[in-house]
């Protein structure tokens, strides 16, 4: 874009990120074409090159659509319909993929949830979609006998993790099945479930209609009531395309690490779809822990991953990787959670210091816009941003106030215009209304809920959430700046904000620090404190630090603060500086 055209000062019309992209990458156009067929026009050519890795066993493309298509046979002999939505409440494994192309090539909609929700919570999430069919495992099969009684299911598919392993390991196992309950219906083994499509011969592809639903995510969970996110093929497709189109490093044959849950959009569309569509060698991680990741990393040697900065701390303070070459990495994307300054230079040099020549790539989004909205390039890369738009989006702060676009590094609330917008909550205009918004010119935003700003050169800042502002006799803190310039405090680890009720001021923020071991507790809090009234007003600093050894963790690896505001009430009355646990 020429530089005389960069005069506005307002970023959706300027649009300055367009200058780190490919000129063809801005018109290429959206693919009209189902999910699953848009991965195998883009893979039929390549049938023997590897799709996916699960505990050693290597799955070719030509495997992968196969199993599919007997799938896809089996859900139609079963008697699921276009539009009709199937639950699969699964970890990550081949026949989660299998399943969920196999319901998009005949028309339905999946509904993903986690398999280790509680049985009304399970049931809750069935009863939205009002799903007949679920595909779970063995060990869920107590939730799904109660949630039977509680819910339209009326068949559920066991599926044992081990299915996709080599026949003597399956053999050796002990897969219980209740036939009588199979000779019903029921209750099916993924076997006896294959079975039904054998004789099959109608037509399995359903008709591409333009924004179809493909699947229904639920989010919410950690802020509000739980809703049903609706993407469609679309939304997809277009990240897939971007991913090709935009001038990233990528190539047929990268190894990708999957070890993020399929009920979440980022794993669904980036970290299933994306690398199906590229040709990536893409290796699923059914269950993890935090300190699996340096292991998982330096075993399979992925060329991209996406982790949360915890694990990224994890990754370089492990001692498997400090005499580790890491110029496998041409990707390490860290993302879900905010990655503080002090954190993202330590990686950076350690990432140096070992061989790769990347930089930590922030991403940013919500599941609202199928997860991914900004990425952070090698040519863009700015400290503490969390990227640039993706060719095809546009984003801008607007006065939450007002409704009005604000200039460049002017704080507002983020608002995204982007193919990938989800097309409602499932079931709820109301809370669909609350995030997409039509503003005065006509344009269609989703309004994050974050507060942030857009530089000149289009790299977003991302200072914080509007719900958790903290208001203090009437001044606004953003705790993401507080808890950069704590972090910044080199005996702190970690650092994470919260409110807490107090009598005089309304709420006083709190700090739960983790500390390096051996360091002086008080000179660390004393020197926090200076930074934050040289850098803030001094209504910033905090009531009280908590000290503590580890932040609670929701369950895909993000600190819960929802957990930590809770246990801040304890110390309501506390009249000290600061508690050590």
């Amino acid at each position: 874009m020429p530089e005389e055209k960069l005069k506005t000062g307002y970023p959706s019309i300027d649009r300055p990120w367009l200058k780190y992209y490919p000129a063809e990458a801005t018109h290429a156009s959206v693919p009209e074409k189902s999910a699953f067929e848009f991965v195998h026009e883009n893979r039929k050519g390549s049938p023997n090159d590897v799709a996916l890795e699960f505990f050693g066993v290597k799955i070719k493309y030509n495997t992968l659509f196969f199993n599919i298509e007997a799938a896809a046979k089996s859900l139609l002999a079963l008697g699921v319909k276009r539009g009709d939505i199937v639950t699969l409440a699964l970890p990550m494994i081949p026949e989660m993929v299998y399943i969920f192309y196999a319901l998009n090539r005949i028309g339905a909609i999946s509904n993903a949830i986690d398999p280790r929700l509680k049985t009304d919570e399970f049931a809750n999430q069935i009863r939205l979609t009002n799903s007949k069919f679920l595909f779970t495992i063995d060990m869920c099969v107590p939730v799904a006998e109660e949630v039977m009684e509680q819910t339209a299911i009326e068949s559920v598919i066991i599926i044992s993790p081990i299915e996709s392993l080599p026949f003597y390991i399956r053999a050796i196992s002990k897969i219980k099945s209740n036939n009588k309950r199979e000779k019903e219906n029921k209750f099916l083994t993924w076997k006896n479930f294959l079975s039904k499509g054998k004789s099959f011969s109608g037509c399995i592809d359903a008709p591409y209609l333009p924004n179809s639903p493909i699947t229904i995510v639920h989010t919410g969970g950690t802020t509000g009531v739980p809703k049903g996110v609706v993407l469609t093929n679309e939304n997809f497709n277009v990240m897939a395309l971007t991913q090709k189109i935009s001038g990233y490093d990528v190539k047929e044959g990268d190894r990708f690490l999957t070890f993020l849950p399929p009920f979440t959009a980022y794993c669904l569309v980036n970290a299933i779809h994306d690398p199906l569509f590229l040709g990536f060698r893409n290796v699923l991680i059914p269950t993890f822990t935090p300190q699996d990741f340096p292991k998982l990393m330096m075993k399979y040697q992925p060329n991209h991953v996406l982790a949360g900065p915890i694990l990224w701390d994890y990754f370089i303070t492990s001692e498997l990787t400090q005499k580790s070459d890491l110029s496998f990495i041409k990707s390490p994307i860290s993302g879900g959670d905010v990655l503080n300054i002090e954190l993202e230079e330590r990686i950076n040099d350690f990432f140096a210091a070992h061989g790769c020549t990347h930089k930590i790539a922030q991403g940013y989004g919500m599941t609202e816009v199928a997860a991914a909205a900004c990425y952070s390039t090698d040519a863009s890369y700015q400290l503490g941003s969390v990227g640039i738009p993706y060719v095809k989006n546009i984003v801008s702060a607007f006065d939450p106030d007002t409704g009005e676009e604000l200039p460049y590094d002017h704080q507002g609330e983020i608002c995204i215009q982007s193919p990938t917008m989800m097309l409602e909550y499932y079931h709820n205009a109301t809370a669909t209304s609350e995030v997409i918004k039509y503003h005065a010119d006509g344009t269609v935003w989703v309004h994050t809920g974050d507060i942030g700003r857009v530089n000149s050169n289009g790299n977003i800042f991302i200072d914080g959430r509007l719900k958790r502002m903290i208001v203090r006799s009437g001044n606004k803190i953003f705790p993401s700046s507080v808890e950069a310039i704590i972090s910044s405090v080199s005996d702190i680890e970690n650092c994470v904000v919260v409110q807490m009720p107090n009598p005089i001021e309304c709420h006083v923020p709190i700090a739960h620090i983790i500390l390096k071991q051996g360091c002086d507790v008080g000179k660390a809090i004393q020197e926090a404190d200076r930074l934050i009234k040289n850098k803030l007003p001094n209504f910033n600093v905090p009531y009280l630090y908590v000290i503590r050894s580890t932040f609670p963790l929701t369950k895909i690896h993000k600190i819960d603060y929802k957990a930590i505001e809770k246990e801040s009430l304890q110390y309501a009355e506390e009249k000290s500086h600061f508690i050590v646990q």
